[in-house]
Order: C-alpha cells, then sequence, then structure tokens
C-alpha cells in the first residue's frame, strides 16, 4: 500500500464505521465496563454486583428491546452475549483489586478488554448484515404477494409454506400466488424455484410435504408445473374431498363429444372434461372399486351427445352391464314389467345402447360390422372430407361416432388359446383400436388388471391415450403404476375412498392432463332409465351408408332371436298392427315383418310354384297333399352305389409290425373297437424309428396315422416319458430329440 493509499483507506473504513450503528457499541461497552470496575473497585463494593446488573441488561435490552424491533435469532444472541462478557470483566477486575496490579496485571486487563470488545462488534456486523438480509428477503416477498395480488390475510399462510418447503427441500422458494379453494378444502400456491433446481425434482417431495404440514389422512400435496417454466404449483387439501358423495348432476343438459365429455371430479369439486374423439380408454379396477360406478357416468355422457351411438360388448356377465340401458325400450315392448306405481312406457321408447353383444358370436358380428363401417366410411365421406379439408371424419347428428365400450374387455384380449372365435375377437378388438381412427369409432375397455399378461397386447396401451386407474382396492398403487409409470408429485395410497382413483388424459396439450386425482360421482340403478327418457329424441340414428355395409347383422340386431338371452322364452306384444298371420310377431327396424314359421313352411312348401297356385299365408296347408308330392318327388331321385369299406391306411416305413392298441396289423376300421391310444403310437413311434426324432417328426407320424394331437400336449409327453426312462431324450428347448433308450 503507498503512503497517497494509506489515508484513502483509513477515510473509507472510518466512513463505513460511521454508517453501521452497531460498530460504535463495541467501544461504548468497553468504556462503560472500564469505568463500572473502576468505581466498583474506588468504593469497595462487592465483585458479583456487575453480574447482576448485566444479567438484568441482557433480559431487558439485549433481549426484550430486539424482539419489539422484531430482530432475527442471532442479532439477539449478540446482544446478550455483549452485556454478560462486560459484565463479567467488571466482575473479574474487581474482585482481583486493580491497586495491587503491576504492569503486566493491567495489559493483561486492557487486552482481554480489547478482545472481548472486537468478539462482540464482529458478531454484531455479522447480525447486521443478516438483518439486512432478512429485509430484503421480505421486502421481496412482500412486493411478490403485491404483484400476485396475495390478501394480507394470506400473508402468514405463504409464510408459514415457504418456511416448510425451506425445511423440507432446503430450498429457498419464492411465492409468485395464492388462490383459496371456493368450499373450503384447500388451497393453490405457485412457487418459482431458484435457478438450475429442476422441477420434476421437487415434485419428489410431495409426500414429504403432506407429512411435515401434518395433514389429515386422505389429503394430498400435489404438485404439478405451472404455465410458466420454472414455477410449480402445490395443490394442498385441507379437507379429505374423495369421501364426499355428489350425485350426478340433474337436466341432461345437450353434449357434443367434439366439446369434451364430464367423466368425474378432480379434488377441487369440479368436473373433469375428457376430449375423447381421437383416443380409446382404458379403465382399470379390481372389484369393488367402483368400476360399474364410473361406467353408468360415463354411458349418460354419451346419451347427452346428440353425435354419439354406444355399441356394448359384455361377454363375461352376458351383457348385464347394459341391460339397464336397454330396460325402458324392453318395458314399451312389452318385455318387462313397468315400475311399480308408474305407467307402462310408449312402444317408441328407444334403447339407450344402440346394439349390445351379450355372447362371443354377437361380438364377432359386431366387430365385424364396425371394420366394415369404417372402411365403407372412408370411401363414401371422402369428399365431405376434401371439402372440410381435413383427414378426420366430420362427425356428427347425420354421421355419429361410434363408441363400443367393452366391459372386462382384458378376458378376450389376453385369450391365449386355440378356439379360432375368441382368436378372432382378440384380433377384431385390436384392430378396430389401430385403423377406425379417423372414420369416428373407438373403444373404451374396462379391465382388472394392467399388466401385460392381462392385456394381451401392447397395443392396448398404446392406443389409450385416456387412462383411470380405481385405487379404493389397490393400496399399493399397482394399477397407477402399471398405467402412468412412476407418478411424482401424487401420492396414490391415500385415496382409499370407493370411486377415487387417478386420472390421465395425454389427448394434447390444449386438451390433455397430466395425472391427477378424481372421484366419480354417486349413481343409482335409475340413472340408466332418467337418461334414457330424458335424451332419446336427441339421440342420433346410425346414417344410412354405415347401415346398408352393416347389413343385416346390424338390421335385426333387436330381433327375438338374436336377444333371446335378454327377454328368455316370453312372447313380445306387436309394435304396430300385426296384418292377418303374422301371429303378433313384432316388426324388425326398419319395418319390415318377422317371418312367421307357418310363413316360412308355406314359402319352403310352394318353391318353384306359380305364385298364382300357391296359398296366401294364412291359409292353411293340405298335409297329405304335400307328403303326396314329397314322396313323388324322392322317387326321382337317382339312385347311387353304396360306399365301399375304406381301404386300410398305409402303414408308416420301418413301422410294419407296429400293433396299435386294439387292433391287428393290417386290419380295416372297426366302429366298435377303441380309439388308438396315442401316446401307446408316440412312444413306438420313437423307440421303433431307429434314428432321433423331434417333436415335429412324431407328430407328422401320428397325423399320418389320422391322430391329432395338440403340439404342445405331445412335448409334455414326450418328456414324462423321457423322465420316466421310457425313452432317451437329447438337446433342449427346440433342439429337443428323443430316441429309444438304448440309443443314449
Amino acid at each position: 500500500m503507498t503512503k497517497k493509499q494509506a489515508p484513502q483507506t483509513a477515510h473509507l473504513a472510518i466512513d463505513w464505521v460511521a454508517g453501521h450503528g452497531n460498530v460504535s457499541a463495541p467501544v461504548a461497552m468497553a468504556t462503560t465496563a472500564a469505568a463500572t470496575a473502576s468505581m466498583g473497585a474506588w468504593a469497595g463494593l462487592p465483585g458479583a454486583w456487575p453480574l447482576v446488573v448485566g444479567a438484568v441488561g441482557a433480559a431487558a435490552h439485549g433481549v426484550g428491546v430486539g424482539i419489539r424491533k422484531r430482530l432475527s435469532g442471532p442479532s439477539l444472541a449478540v446482544r446478550a452475549a455483549g452485556w454478560l462478557l462486560a459484565s463479567g470483566w467488571s466482575s473479574a477486575v474487581i474482585l482481583t483489586d486493580p491497586t495491587s496490579w503491576d504492569a503486566s496485571g493491567w495489559w493483561s486487563a486492557v487486552g482481554s478488554l480489547a478482545a472481548i470488545s472486537l468478539g462482540v462488534g464482529a458478531g454484531l456486523v455479522r447480525a447486521d448484515v443478516h438483518e439486512e438480509a432478512l429485509d430484503e428477503t421480505r421486502r421481496a416477498m412482500q412486493a411478490a404477494m403485491t404483484e400476485a395480488e396475495i390478501n394480507r390475510a394470506d400473508w402468514a399462510l405463504v409464510d408459514q409454506w415457504v418456511g416448510l418447503i425451506r425445511a423440507v427441500t432446503h430450498v429457498d422458494v419464492a411465492p409468485a400466488g395464492l388462490r383459496r379453494r371456493k368450499d373450503g378444502s384447500g388451497f393453490a400456491m405457485e412457487v418459482a424455484l431458484p435457478i438450475g433446481y429442476a422441477s420434476n425434482r421437487f415434485q419428489g417431495y410431495a409426500a414429504s410435504l403432506a407429512e411435515a404440514a401434518r395433514l389429515p389422512v386422505g389429503c394430498l400435496v400435489g404438485i404439478a408445473k405451472a404455465r410458466k417454466q420454472g414455477h410449480v404449483i402445490l395443490d394442498v387439501d385441507t379437507v379429505d374431498t374423495s369421501t364426499r358423495v355428489t350425485e350426478y348432476p340433474e337436466g341432461f343438459e345437450p353434449l357434443s363429444v367434439l366439446s369434451g365429455l364430464p367423466w368425474g371430479l378432480n379434488r377441487v369439486g369440479e368436473e373433469l372434461t375428457v376430449h375423447m374423439r381421437e383416443a380409446c380408454a382404458l379403465i382399470l379396477g379390481p372389484p369393488g372399486t367402483g368400476k360399474t360406478t364410473l361406467l353408468d357416468a360415463i354411458l349418460t355422457g354419451f346419451a347427452r351427445c346428440d353425435d354419439v351411438l354406444v355399441f356394448g360388448i359384455d361377454v363375461g356377465k352376458k351383457g348385464d352391464a347394459f341391460v339397464p340401458w336397454v330396460t325402458p325400450w324392453m318395458e314399451g315392448q312389452k318385455y318387462a314389467q313397468p315400475l311399480s306405481g308408474k305407467a307402462r312406457l310408449p312402444e317408441t321408447t328407444r334403447q339407450g345402447v344402440d346394439w349390445i353383444a351379450a355372447n362371443l358370436v354377437e361380438a364377432d358380428l359386431m366387430l365385424d360390422a364396425l371394420i366394415a363401417i369404417a372402411e365403407h366410411r372412408l370411401d363414401a365421406y371422402r369428399e365431405l372430407m376434401r371439402q372440410a379439408d381435413t383427414k378426420l371424419l366430420p362427425v356428427s347428428a347425420d354421421i355419429p361416432m361410434i363408441f363400443c365400450v367393452v366391459d372386462e374387455g382384458a378376458e378376450m384380449l389376453a385369450y391365449q388359446g386355440m378356439d379360432p372365435l375368441r382368436s378372432r375377437v382378440k384380433e377384431k378388438l385390436v384392430s378396430v383400436m389401430r385403423t377406425t381412427r379417423a372414420m369416428g369409432i373407438r373403444l373404451i375397455l374396462t379391465a382388472t388388471d394392467g399388466n401385460l399378461a392381462s392385456l394381451g397386447d401392447s397395443a392396448v396401451r398404446k392406443y389409450s391415450p385416456v387412462r383411470i386407474a380405481l385405487t379404493c382396492t389397490d393400496p399399493e398403487g399397482a394399477g397407477v403404476a402399471k398405467l402412468f409409470g412412476q407418478t411424482r408429485g401424487l401420492d396414490s395410497s391415500q385415496l382409499t375412498a370407493q370411486g377415487s382413483g387417478v386420472i390421465g388424459a395425454a389427448t394434447g396439450v390444449k386438451t390433455g392432463f397430466a395425472p391427477q386425482p378424481f372421484r366419480t360421482w354417486v349413481t343409482a340403478p335409475s340413472l340408466a332409465r332418467d337418461a334414457c327418457l330424458a335424451t332419446q329424441a336427441r339421440r342420433p340414428v346410425l346414417d344410412e351408408p354405415s347401415v346398408r355395409v352393416a347389413g343385416d347383422a346390424y338390421r335385426d340386431r333387436w330381433s327375438p332371436a338374436r336377444i333371446a338371452w335378454l327377454i328368455g322364452a316370453q312372447e313380445p306384444a306387436a309394435t304396430q298392427a300385426a296384418p292377418a298371420g303374422d301371429r303378433g310377431l313384432p316388426l324388425l327396424p326398419g319395418g319390415r315383418p318377422m317371418t312367421t314359421p307357418e310363413q316360412l313352411r308355406a314359402r319352403l312348401q310352394n318353391r318353384g310354384k306359380d305364385p298364382a297356385q300357391a296359398p296366401a299365408p294364412g291359409e292353411p296347408v293340405d298335409q297329405d297333399a304335400t307328403m303326396a308330392k314329397f314322396l313323388e318327388d324322392l322317387g326321382k331321385l337317382p339312385e347311387v352305389e353304396e360306399p365301399g369299406a375304406r381301404p386300410p391306411l398305409k402303414p408308416f416305413k420301418g413301422l410294419e409290425g407296429l400293433r396299435v392298441k386294439g387292433r391287428e396289423p393290417g386290419a380295416g376300421p372297426t366302429p366298435e373297437q377303441a380309439a388308438p391310444d396315442w401316446k401307446e403310437l408316440a412312444r413306438r413311434v420313437v423307440c421303433d424309428s431307429g434314428k432321433w426324432l423331434g417333436t415335429s417328426g412324431v407328430l407328422a407320424v401320428l397325423e399320418g396315422r389320422g391322430l391329432t394331437v395338440n403340439r404342445s400336449t405331445l412335448a409334455t409327453e414326450l418328456s414324462a416319458m423321457a423322465r420316466r426312462g421310457e425313452i432317451a431324450k437329447r438337446g433342449s428347448g427346440p433342439q429337443t430329440e428323443y430316441g429309444a433308450p438304448h440309443a443314449a
């Protein structure tokens, strides 16, 4: 340091000391302590009296005044320490009698007093800097609250949660907004994270914050990303809303699939709107979780739409999930009795579900019709889509969207057997999910489990952006994990009320939403009846091009033969005045009368005759003349030779001496004899072949002998023979081969 810099530096130091009042406090403290010690020694006062004065000063001035000034803990500690250290030094001086000191004693007293003064001064400076930082933080928080329009009454709540976040996450956040729920069940607070701190990391503290806040059981702290990056929103429950009972709203106001459909309530009690124009849905719920109640709410939303038709598949429960939606129609057709005290509904009452498949055969027909409708709509409405400049079919009341709701559809998707009908249904379900989106056909599947073994195909999850996991009987959160993976910021283990769960919709930035808690409405069985009657006037019908391509499979879907599972053996009343000979059978959709057994018999008997000579449908038929005509036509048939006996099967080369159980070599087939024992035959094939044979080789020999055996069953039996020592085995997996025991 140069001579010119030294005075300048000293001047800056003096200015800094003058600007900080706490720096002069140690000087005053040292002067007061020295004066007190000198007066006490001169007057012969007891050595303990400065300690009493220091304790009173530390309590009154150091702590009391500091609290009144709202000083922080470090400042209070330094002020109290200054009083106690100064009084202790004065007591020590009085007790040691300074009149008897030599030079070293005086220097020791002055040095210790200087050290105490410097220590207290440094502490006061540090405390002063800390107080300034706190003041700056308070001013910034107040400015943020003012900018975010946070009321003064909410400042205490914001301060509490900012401190709680700091204690749990060790992160200083800045509040950016606070909004209380209208129903008083909680609040949402937006906070800004520090630079370099990821929001995904912060979401992992949701459960810890809920526990630290000592929230009641069932209350969650949801952490979601805000619309501004670097900001998150804490959605805090103060009341467990999942236990609230909310009935489905009355009124059944019109809806459209294009504007979204309400499927439940969020934790705030607001309706959750799901956009389903291009989305399939997958709903997981073990028994007792409220899945049927949720399905009723979904079907009610579809019934309120003037551009949606519903097809239903319920093979596991024989259509029971959709019976309430056609019961009003059954009542109007006199298949069911009216409710007690109410008049019978008119015959024009429509079904709430347009088509129900209660068995695999009907489901196969329905899926064929859906695939055919999608293919035909692409050609029939190509010009309409060109005019609308879109690749998606413009659905409307004239061209309704079709939702196929499959209750417990995972059972059909998970099938791995050899039944061709079940295999076809499984393949067609996946095909509908993959290929019919643009043409306005979507699936809604329900299942009890969400793993690949239950769903049967990974495409089910891939093509189902709308997913729901009901959790009241799933405390481990297995369904949530299988549908949504790792859900940070959401503790699903708290969602234990019936009808509660997690819903997520990956349907786009504007219409989708992240996984969040939700709950269903409480529905009564009468909801389906009320919805059917309130909405039947505005519900659409299938467009004519789709009806044509679907054919009789669609037109005859409500014929008595097709719905025998629903109506049993009842004889329905005529839906309108039936002509003579119709025996009061109802008309099929489209106004076509059903063919009575008498009409069908007369049509077959008069085939090939002149229509003028054929009796009228209602006239009696001469049975004797009919039988005579039948015998006459039978006698005109040419005679053919009786088929001879079937030639014996050609023996397999190298197995001429093989004896099949119950037969002699070369003997023809005898109906009275028992069927060959394929297990014994398989063993003889392996032992007498003279070489190693694989499962395919043995299977080919058995099929050549006219025996059909499942490949897996044959492989299991050959392995069992090898374990028993009846045959030899080598290799493993597809390379497994079998031979005679001596071949090993």
